[in-house]
């Protein structure tokens, strides 16, 4: 099986590239995934299944009306000319989304087939590459959330203030389940290597649901630093533009249990990235 990832350099594309190197990975400059030309000129040749890593996940700047054609064009255009191909190569899509295509106001675990309700700019260019990666027939959707990974995430962010400030704020009023970039990654390659159903499916961390501000805590666990919990409102009071985001994220893993595939319970996946990521850090301080 020969895989075309499309967006290399992201969290989920360079966990892909340490899971399988074989495959062949592209990013910007090399395609522009919301041109149709620069798309079709792509070498197709002996190309068996097409993994979409690429997304605008700028949620913020997302809402500015300037942006939106662009957020636009690469989450829903570029979505459906990778679904042509997949079409007309008649090999599997597989495409991540997000728990952003929903309202956010369950109380439990959000099912495959909840209604797509997205709240703000980025949701809604999301649901709509959901739909554009429907037109290829042999198509897995795998919404996500809260994901980190080797490159600008959440958990990083945090280690990096905590290590000067004795305190930071984060929102606690809004709940999820966070995912290692390398579970997602491991979890869309064994959708594929099962050939399982097509479909829909969710795939995030397992374990508790918690909100940003206990994710935070975890996170920073090992420092000095304590994680003040605030409210979104607080939150809003000082951010000088916020798009709208789910309150409730967690999302149920029932369908991607179902063919086999277990996600990770969080705290173990952190566990492992902080480890991952100090030995970074010690690396590039030796070289």
């Amino acid at each position: 099986m020969t895989i075309l990832v499309v967006g290399s350099g992201g969290q989920l594309g360079r966990a892909l590239q340490a899971l399988v190197p074989t495959a062949r990975f592209l990013d910007v400059p090399e395609v522009d995934l919301t041109s149709r030309e620069s798309v079709a000129a792509l070498d197709w040749d002996g190309v068996s299944a097409i993994v979409n890593a690429a997304a605008w996940t700028a949620v913020d700047p997302a809402e500015q009306l300037d942006r939106l054609p662009t957020v636009w064009d690469v989450n829903a255009t570029g979505v459906f000319h990778l679904a042509w191909n997949a079409r007309r190569l008649d090999v599997p899509l597989v495409h991540v989304s997000t728990d952003y295509v929903f309202r956010g106001d369950h109380t439990t675990p959000i099912p495959v087939d909840a209604t797509l309700d997205p709240q703000g700019a980025y949701g809604a260019t999301k649901a709509a590459g959901e739909m554009a990666a429907h037109l290829a027939p042999r198509h897995y959707v795998v919404r996500t959330s809260w994901v980190f990974g080797d490159g600008p995430n959440f958990v990083r962010t945090m280690r990096k203030l905590a290590a000067d400030r004795p305190e930071l704020t984060v929102v606690d009023d809004q709940v999820g389940r966070p995912t290692y970039a390398v579970d997602l990654a491991r979890a869309l390659l064994t959708l594929l290597d099962r050939e399982a159903p097509y479909g829909t499916y969710h795939a995030t961390g397992s374990g508790d649901v918690v909100s940003w501000a206990t994710f935070a805590a975890a996170a920073v666990a090992d420092t000095e630093c304590t994680i003040v919990p605030i409210t979104t409102a607080q939150y809003l009071e000082k951010a000088s533009q916020a798009a709208p985001r789910p309150p409730y994220s967690a999302l149920d893993l029932t369908s991607i249990d179902a063919v086999g595939v277990s996600m990770r319970d969080w705290r173990e996946a952190l566990a492992d990235y902080l480890e991952a990521e100090a030995a970074r850090t010690t690396q590039e301080g030796t070289a």
